[in-house]
């Protein structure tokens, strides 16, 4: 690391430091803490929120992803993008919680369903978010180490002190500091200018990768994936192995590829309807938008927004494929091998590889841009987790046991001793716990606990007027025992197969399993038990039961919007440039919906070799980029 480096890396910490004092001025309530006091903007929620949950855990976790498929996971990804935009178009549960106005989700659930049942919701929701969280900490600090070239102890006053749980303790507090600084309003603000420089440093990125590698060596590089002879010349990586004859460009060639092939990214998109509005780790950001409307622009302007962070992701690890299987880069490869070498356990190997290579990929001054990237992505997601977690333990899990309520001063006071203790949690779960899965799967599977089963409560309870209480109980149930066990079983079996064939189970093959259980039983039950359907006009605060202003917006719907319009999504709130914005990201999403659903019939009708899907990926990534 330079002094460019460094210098990036102080100014970063500097800015930071400002808006967080700054923000906390403002925060004068605990409308404000919890939720901003309802004052976000669809372009602040655009770049904020993406910064949530684009965390240095989950960008790791896809540079797993992407070092096992390549780009030809780009276009089996490409399965989700209708799912994503029809959600935003739509609306898709957002838009109805925003017009219940409920606070926090277990608000919702007491509203819709009973008052245990919230309790109980909340405490599952809690744990499963306990868990989730509890490993940032863990992957974010061996990130650290192995990025800055930290040792593994160091001496401070005549003591030996272990550089992994310092720099556990540091991220943790850096987390807990923004998080009760002045809560959400504090959270939105840095997480949008960690947003902005997360845009510079992947169009940095993009640079970087055309001049230092070029199109043709990338390409050249990738194309041979699919003649390497895994027994000649094994990864680096146990646990990211190459499979002989599978193709890291042409989607069409990886048949044998296990976890991240096909199969996973078609289970993805039937968890990305279950979980939309469902996780409260960005609980926040839920109820910040200062309308329905501006929450769902700013779902729907983020569609583009992930474009980018996607994009970017894809190509530092193209590079970094290309460093590590390209000839010409052989004194980097036996730098990196013996680097590598020494990291005893398999599944830290698997974590810190990527990350590994980018070190000795990037020059001074991108490498200092990268790693405030990756701190500042650590920190956006740390602090919303942490708010979320320990705001839905006072709100949903301590205040509905209290016969008195807090007084303001109280409330903040405890919010903010909450957070502090899930950020404990989180640092002391890290320092005990080992990681015996792909952090993709981890994220699944222990969220599962939560949406696994509250998915069938929350949009059943917003969609279906005959959802039940004992539906909701036994939905919940349902998913989150089965959750529970698959985690237990993942953890002492962490190879377990299927019966009928070699495919490890992962914490995706439970997470959907448990939806599809926890809808099915919600469904039976709720049928089975529904005497009267409930009253959805006035749970949504429409007809009759909507306040003034909602009034004045159903009689300007009669003139100002056609009923076709209106079933596509379009609402009176939408002024033109709105309308502009929404049949751009529609065009643009059905465009590469048929390209997909077009070209993957033309490849299974027929032979298109790897030459031809050279030549197209020219074309799919430059028209992204």
């Amino acid at each position: 690391m330079s002094w460019l480096d460094w210098s990036i890396i102080v100014g970063f910490f500097v800015v930071l430091g400002v808006i967080c004092v700054s923000t906390n001025r403002i925060t004068r309530s605990v409308a404000g803490f919890l939720s901003s006091e309802r004052c976000a903007g669809r372009y602040l929620l655009t770049i904020a929120q993406s910064m949530a949950f684009c965390s240095a855990i989950g960008i790791i976790g896809s540079y797993e992803a992407y070092y096992r498929n390549g780009i030809g996971g780009v276009w089996w990804g490409m399965l989700m993008m209708p799912v994503g935009v029809i959600i935003a178009l739509t609306g898709w549960v957002s838009y109805r919680y925003r017009e219940t106005r409920a606070l926090t989700m277990a608000q919702f659930l007491e509203m819709r369903y009973s008052r245990r049942f919230r309790i109980f919701a909340g405490i599952v929701a809690f744990f499963s978010g306990m868990l989730n969280c509890a490993v940032f900490p863990m992957v974010t600090a061996r990130f650290v180490i192995y990025f800055f070239g930290l040792p593994e102890h160091y001496e401070l006053f005549g003591l030996t002190l272990p550089t992994y749980h310092t720099a556990m303790f540091v991220l943790v507090g850096l987390g807990v500091t923004m998080a009760i600084a002045g809560g959400q309003i504090t959270i939105m603000v840095t997480d949008f200018f960690q947003g902005v420089i997360t845009s510079v440093a992947f169009l940095a990125v993009l640079w970087f990768a055309a001049t230092h590698f070029g199109w043709d060596m990338i390409m050249d590089t990738l194309m041979a994936s699919e003649t390497i002879d895994v027994a000649a010349h094994p990864d680096m990586v146990e646990r990211l192995h190459r499979v002989q004859g599978v193709s890291m460009m042409n989607p069409f060639k990886q048949a044998g590829l296990p976890d991240f092939g096909v199969p996973y990214f078609i289970m993805m998109a039937i968890l990305l309807f279950a979980k939309q509005g469902i996780w409260q780790g960005g609980a926040g950001y839920m109820t910040a938008a200062r309308t329905p409307h501006e929450a769902k622009m700013g779902n729907i302007l983020s569609s583009w927004r992930w474009l980018m962070i996607n994009m970017g992701t894809i190509v530092i690890v193209m590079a970094a494929y290309t460093l590590v299987w390209n000839s010409a880069f052989a004194a980097e490869q036996a730098i990196i091998r013996e680097q590598v070498a020494g990291i005893e356990d398999k599944f830290v190997q698997s974590q810190v590889f990527v990350p590994i290579v980018i070190r000795h990929m990037l020059p001074a001054g991108l490498l200092g841009l990268f790693a405030v990237y990756m701190i500042g992505a650590s920190i956006s997601t740390d602090d919303s987790a942490y708010h979320s977690w320990g705001s839905i333990f006072l709100q949903d899990v301590v205040m509905p046991f209290r016969k008195k309520p807090f007084t303001k001063e109280e409330h903040m006071r405890y919010l903010r001793w909450s957070i502090a203790g899930i950020g404990a949690f989180a640092f002391l779960f890290s320092s005990i716990w080992t990681l015996k899965e792909f952090i993709n799967m981890w994220f699944e599977i222990t969220g599962s606990i939560w949406f696994g089963g509250a998915a069938c409560a929350i949009i059943g309870g917003l969609y279906w007027s005959r959802g039940t209480t004992e539906g909701a109980w036994a939905g919940l149930l349902t998913g989150s025992i089965f959750s529970v066990t698959g985690i237990i079983v993942r953890q002492i079996w962490p190879d377990m197969t299927f019966p009928w064939n070699d495919q490890i189970i992962n914490g995706v093959h439970v997470a959907v399993a448990a939806v599809v259980l926890s809808f099915l039983v919600y469904f039976i039950v709720s049928l089975a038990t529904c005497r009267e359907p409930v009253n959805m006009d006035k749970l949504l605060h429409r007809g009759k039961y909507a306040i003034q202003r909602d009034r004045e917006v159903k009689v300007r719907e009669e003139t100002l919007a056609t009923r076709l319009l209106r079933k596509i999504g379009i609402t009176p709130e939408f002024s033109r440039f709105d309308r502009f914005i929404y049949f751009a990201v529609a065009l643009w999403t059905a465009g590469w919906s048929i390209t997909f659903i077009i070209g993957t019939a033309y490849n299974l009708a027929h032979d298109v070799s790897s030459e031809q899907w050279r030549e197209w990926w020219a074309w799919i990534l430059g028209i992204q980029i």
